[in-house]
């Protein structure tokens, strides 16, 4: 009976080791493929890959955007504020 609960708790604890191993390639994988694609776009940029360059790089890109939508409603003055935004943001970030 003893060698039947060793068998078990070892083929359970191969299983479990199989999932663990398994989850961190997957995320190992995620994570190459974000710093890849982090450092493909600061380097076309000409800026750094640093969290606080691509968040200010989202935020102007979220400016254009509003900036986009305000000229398809025919709001001209706050499609203006909003490019103008956009322009100091990435004008600050961009070389």
């Amino acid at each position: 009976m003893e060698n039947l609960f060793s068998w078990l708790g070892e083929t359970l604890g191969h299983m479990i080791r199989f999932v663990v191993d398994a989850l961190g390639a997957m995320f190992t994988g995620i994570d190459d493929a974000a710093a890849g694609f982090a450092n493909g776009l600061s380097s076309s940029l000409g800026i750094s890959p640093s969290l606080f360059s691509m968040a200010f790089l989202a935020l102007g890109i979220f400016f254009l955007y509003r900036a986009v939508r305000a000229l398809i409603r025919g709001a001209v003055i706050a499609a203006i504020l909003w490019a103008l935004f956009a322009l100091v943001v990435l004008g600050t970030l961009l070389p």
